[in-house]
């Protein structure tokens, strides 16, 4: 009876021992959540407001695993600062134009030749999503450490300067901000006018001190970053469109689970459908403002002609004849007469 009795205790302390353990199992505390750093130059504009979707979709689909945060006003460092830290898997994430990544996806210029893309914001998107130029352009991403998850517009970009833009001959030896992409660089040099590489950080004080005469965006950023208050003039001539991208540091996403993985591409794709609808309203809003703070003309229609003409000889020329580039160029092109047949 002893014998039967310890080896019932036996049993049962076998089984609190089970129970126990399989508490301590359902308690045992989560692995901390993963903090995601977000780079963003710009400040209280839609591409701020983009980054901090994409920031905030990321910890939602991720169940908390991930707490990512955007870092506005160039936080994290300059553009060509955080793409080296994306590529080295310190930064995670950015939303920026296509064209700051031409430093090193060549082929990434081609977003940027003049007058070639739809110029609203969910054209441009929607001409990016069936595009095979841009699917390629993906995949040199790749090869260089950069995971874009997809493409969308931002709108067309026109002149803010300190002096009256009427005629293509009044941008002669006029010193406009650009960003370096060469195809917008040979263009402004199509035209007459002296491209200057600076950081967007420096564009107001530059306008200010004359060290450039003028900047060319989309309306929302440049009413959004002030920069009405050192120029005069908005000259529409909607010679580039703004293409963005929504990326992340490939070294980092290729080391996520997959579910986590798909946590970032669902908040990626959700982030572009929110752009389409913010830049649109952006845009229009931006173009209002403007109107109250400086002059606003349209460039004569023969003007842009020449523009057009110019840069057919210039730029154009020069690329479709590059080894590297004018494959890529030529994809474009039919890219955009198939989707002008829809």
């Amino acid at each position: 009876m002893i014998i039967i009795l310890r080896a019932g205790n036996a049993a049962i302390f076998a089984a609190s021992l089970l129970a126990v353990g399989s508490v301590f199992a359902q308690t045992k505390p989560a692995a901390p959540a993963v903090n995601v750093l977000v780079g963003n130059a710009t400040a209280n504009d839609t591409q701020a407001a983009a980054n901090d979707k994409f920031a905030e979709l990321m910890t939602k689909y991720s169940g908390g695993r991930l707490k990512a945060s955007a870092h506005h006003g160039q936080s994290l460092g300059n553009i060509p600062q955080m793409l080296s830290s994306l590529q080295a898997g310190s930064v995670h994430g950015m939303i920026l134009p296509a064209g700051f990544l031409s430093t090193m996806v060549h082929e990434m210029s081609m977003l940027d030749m003049p007058f070639l893309l739809p110029g609203a914001p969910a054209k441009i998107t929607a001409f990016a999503a069936q595009s095979k130029a841009a699917a390629k352009m993906m995949e040199l991403a790749e090869l260089k450490g950069i995971h874009i998850i997809g493409f969308h517009g931002i709108g067309p970009q026109s002149f803010l300067t300190k002096f009256p833009v009427n005629k293509l001959a009044d941008l002669q030896g006029r010193k406009i901000r650009d960003i370096p992409s060469p195809s917008r660089n040979d263009a402004y040099k199509d035209w007459g006018a002296v491209p200057r590489m600076m950081d967007f950080g420096e564009v107001y004080t530059g306008l200010q001190q004359g060290t450039i005469d003028g900047v060319v965006n989309p309306p929302d950023v440049l009413y959004k970053m002030k920069m009405h208050e050192v120029t005069k003039f908005f000259t529409i001539t909607e010679h580039f469109v703004f293409v963005s991208n929504v990326i992340v540091s490939k070294k980092w996403f290729d080391a996520l689970p997959k579910d986590l993985q798909g946590a970032v591409t669902k908040a990626g794709k959700e982030t572009i459908a929110f752009a389409d609808v913010a830049y649109t309203k952006a845009q229009n809003d931006s173009l209002e403002a403007l109107k109250k703070a400086v002059t606003v003309t349209s460039m004569p229609a023969a003007e842009i002609q020449k523009m057009k003409a110019a840069a057919n000889k210039g730029v154009w020329q020069k690329m479709r004849n590059d080894p590297g580039k004018g494959p890529i160029l030529k994809l474009l092109e039919e890219d955009v007469a198939n989707f002008n047949k829809k």
